[in-house]
């Protein structure tokens, strides 16, 4: 998706809708699921729980994207 980069490069976070996003994924998740983002980032989209997750200091970072783990 390269191609997108471009067009998003000024695109600001929305954070009512990407935490509410966060926050539905958490209940679609099948057991076992998770989601890994900057620590950061949870904290400023309030959302936290088991499933919740920083991927570690040695992976990318998630500052621009979500991971998820099924």
């Amino acid at each position: 998706m390269t191609w997108l980069q471009p067009l998003m490069r000024d695109a600001p976070l929305d954070e009512t809708l990407t935490g509410d996003a966060i926050r539905w994924l958490k209940t679609a998740l099948p057991a076992g699921g998770k989601i890994f983002l900057e620590p950061h980032l949870a904290d400023r989209l309030g959302v936290a729980g088991d499933k919740v997750r920083f991927q570690g200091c040695r992976a990318a970072r998630h500052d621009d994207h979500i991971h998820i783990q099924l």
